[in-house]
């Protein structure tokens, strides 16, 4: 490999693995770019991203413009949902995954819910127990592949891709308010003056609205590395 394959190598799309390349990639530490928009537009397949996570690589989400045609990686986290859909209906979960009382259910949910937390290299009992193969795969997850999972491929994470202490503060302030101008979003249900559990789901339920709803009239600024450099408000 003249030492091409290692743990800063990004590989695109990833569509079509052998057992034998995902345990070299793994073995690498190499990490996987998921270019779902570019996989539907060319008709190259779908991914199986929720096998690669059981399996321990590392995976973010990429938009590979000259094959795909958005450089919004919303459209990256929203076709990254769909190929996931793909995988799931045209594909058998194994046994262990499945709900023998509610059919098109699973019975431990959870093993759905948290996405990985740490890179392959440090693996856990949380990240073990994760099951993705063949599952949509949960909003939760397709927020982590965006941010902290593209970090972990750029071998970066200890620098970008979260909120923990000590990284660079790169965010996004997002309202889905209808009079930002994006109505598609549904903002006059966003707000809440409940309790603090309501607020949370509410608050979890409004990034749901921007990640498959929202576009660029909802980012009101954008912080890179702790400076201001766009968004709505950018000069104001």
């Amino acid at each position: 490999m003249h030492g091409l394959l290692r743990d800063t190598t990004v590989l695109a799309h990833a569509v079509h693995l052998t057992d034998d390349e995902i345990r070299l990639i793994k073995e690498r530490r190499a990490g996987i770019s998921h270019c779902p928009t570019s996989n539907f537009n060319l008709r190259s397949g779908v991914a199986p991203v929720g096998r690669y996570l059981d399996e321990g690589l590392k995976v973010g989400l990429g938009t590979d413009v000259s094959g795909g045609y958005s450089t919004s990686m919303l459209n990256a986290i929203q076709n990254a949902s769909i190929a996931s859909k793909v995988a799931s209906m045209t594909n058998v979960p194994s046994p262990a995954l499945r709900d023998t009382s509610h059919s098109g259910t699973v019975a431990n949910s959870k093993q759905l819910v948290s996405p990985p937390t740490t890179p392959p290299s440090e693996p856990t009992e949380e990240a073990s127990s994760s099951r993705f193969t063949n599952r949509q795969l949960p909003i939760q997850t397709l927020f982590y592949l965006a941010t902290l999972g593209g970090a972990h491929v750029c071998s970066l994470s200890q620098k970008i891709g979260s909120f923990s202490p000590g990284k660079s503060f790169d965010a996004l302030l997002v309202s889905v308010l209808d009079e930002k101008g994006a109505i598609g979003v549904w903002g006059r249900e966003a707000k809440c003056d409940s309790d603090l559990e309501t607020k949370r789901k509410k608050l979890e339920e409004n990034l749901e609205r921007f990640l498959f709803c929202g576009d660029d009239r909802n980012i009101q600024k954008v912080y890179v590395q702790g400076c201001l450099v766009g968004g709505k408000l950018f000069g104001q």
